[in-house]
């Protein structure tokens, strides 16, 4: 299976697309069973905040498309924040107000922004809750998407998706959108993953898995979130659901400080993302929200940009191997302009060795995976 990332913007719009490897081709009239998630799109205009006097900011760079119209339909919008950067409306309303597969999944505030638009019916929009840890009376806060099975006798396969909210954040700017992706089978041999539930025998985790039959994961954090913040899901549902090491971690190089009277700390930046890049053991670190900006207005006056560039980024997270000093071992730190795209797949594709691999992350999480 494999997830291909592609950077529509020069910004956070990113277009995930996840598919499974299978044996068979697809009949003819049949969908590839490919499953797409796009990620807080913002294709053209510029992005106010109250009032363009106040904050108004566009991308130098265009991106990739200029509507949505001259996308494939997306199976899921992801709006993670109800900033317009995030959550714009003159790019959301090109999607059809009703029918289609699309659903836009939203953090509770911009589903309410949404909501007030009077665009969508209101079967094209849910909200997706902040994210807790299961127990029997209130279930999980997952958003869940079966995947039918390729074949009469193989076995479904599931997305998830998480909204992780940062703790006394009250720009409500740091929270990390969690997905993942196990693909549907052609054959009954399924990896048995226990459902997301502290309660639950755990009959699988990410260390008796073989690589080929984990889940890709991906954690999409634009302006940056603690560790601390991820932890109670990467125990309760990474581990468990075997969808470690991270696929790729979608988070901004870039760290920049506003004034504390007008918010803070805008995004985290490499400092801040150093910590969930190495304990996750990423595949890659893929920079979102880096991109070169327009800005004006007086909430802008006060704002310093600590910049980091990949050669800067790669040279900690992905350092020379003594063994091999032409390779490069660790994390992959990526830069995409509008319209790159880069393909991710399980941790033989890396040309890592699995038992390394999977040895780091024992040593890791030998506590966590006990809780």
């Amino acid at each position: 299976m494999s997830l291909t990332v592609k950077h529509l913007n020069s910004d956070a719009c990113f277009l995930l697309t996840f598919q499974p490897i299978s044996s068979f081709p697809p009949s003819p009239g049949q969908s590839s069973q490919a499953f797409t998630i796009l990620l807080d799109p913002w294709l053209s205009g510029p992005s106010k905040i109250f009032h363009s006097k106040f904050s108004i900011s566009k991308n130098k760079a265009q991106a990739c498309v200029s509507s949505l119209r001259e996308l494939p339909e997306p199976d899921i919008v992801v709006i993670s924040q109800d900033k317009t950067d995030h959550c714009h409306k003159e790019t959301l309303t090109q999607l059809p107000s009703s029918g289609g597969k699309t659903i836009i999944l939203a953090e509770p505030v911009a589903a309410k922004l949404i909501k007030g638009w009077k665009h969508f019916d209101k079967t094209k929009l849910a909200t997706l809750q902040k994210w807790e840890k299961a127990d029997k009376s209130k279930g999980s806060s997952i958003y869940r998407v079966a995947l039918p099975a390729a074949t009469p006798n193989g076995l479904p396969g599931e997305v998830t998706i998480a909204f992780v909210p940062q703790k006394g954040d009250i720009t409500r700017l740091h929270n990390a959108i969690c997905i993942t992706y196990r693909p549907p089978t052609s054959f009954g041999n399924h990896p048995d993953t226990p459902p997301d539930t502290p309660t639950s025998p755990r009959s699988t985790s990410t260390f008796d898995t073989p690589s080929s039959n984990r889940a890709l994961s991906v954690i999409y954090s634009p302006h940056g979130c603690t560790y601390k913040t991820l932890e109670p899901y990467i125990t309760s549902h990474l581990v468990r659901e075997a969808a470690l090491p991270l696929t790729a971690l979608l988070h901004c190089f870039d760290k920049i400080q506003n004034a504390w009277y007008l918010g803070g700390n805008v995004c985290t930046g490499f400092p801040g993302g150093l910590e969930i890049a190495q304990n996750l053991c990423a595949r890659a670190w893929i920079s979102a929200h880096d991109g070169d900006k327009d800005i004006k207005g007086l909430a802008t006056k006060k704002i310093v940009v600590e910049k980091y560039d990949r050669e800067e980024v790669e040279s900690v997270i992905s350092p020379r191997s003594e063994k091999f000093p032409n390779r490069r071992i660790g994390t992959e730190a990526v830069v995409l302009q509008p319209g790159e795209e880069i393909r991710l797949s399980n941790v033989m594709d890396f040309g890592l060795d699995e038992d390394d691999t999977v040895g780091g992350l024992r040593e890791r999480f030998t506590n966590l995976a006990a809780v």
